[in-house]
């Protein structure tokens, strides 16, 4: 009897575990909501640099197009070879444009506004505090 007096006075009570519990939870939450910050900065990066190449393949696709308007202009003005040289500048530029257009639709399409990692950290931690409380 006297062993389990000792043993008691050295447990921790309820109130205490009840206590380290939501100090962990509490803990665990703030770090989940840190991870989502960060994971919701690293997308709205991704999102920035994808219209940016976007914005850029546009600009180029434009300079192209003006190449070939003005090459148009030339062929129907005189018939001459510089016409042929416009085309071919021209058509260089816009099939630069467009692959930029594409590759930056291609980045903005990879990125997710989803804070995936943290949206599973969250149900996890929910989880296990149900378990724990009951």
């Amino acid at each position: 009897m006297a062993d389990r007096d000792a043993a008691s006075a050295h447990e921790p009570g309820l109130a205490a575990l009840l206590a380290e519990l939501f100090r962990d939870a509490e803990t665990l939450l703030l770090q989940q909501l840190a991870l989502l910050r960060a994971e919701l900065g690293e997308n709205a990066g991704r999102l920035v640099l994808g219209a940016l190449v976007l914005a850029a393949g546009i600009a180029v696709a434009l300079i192209g197009g003006l190449a070939l308007v003005a090459a148009l202009i030339l062929l129907l003005g005189r018939v001459l070879p510089l016409w042929a040289a416009s085309a071919l500048v021209g058509a260089v530029i816009a099939a630069l444009g467009a692959v930029l257009v594409f590759y930056g639709r291609r980045l903005i399409a990879r990125a997710s506004v989803m804070p995936r990692q943290s949206w599973q950290a969250l149900r996890d931690t929910g989880d296990w505090l149900r378990q724990e409380l009951t």
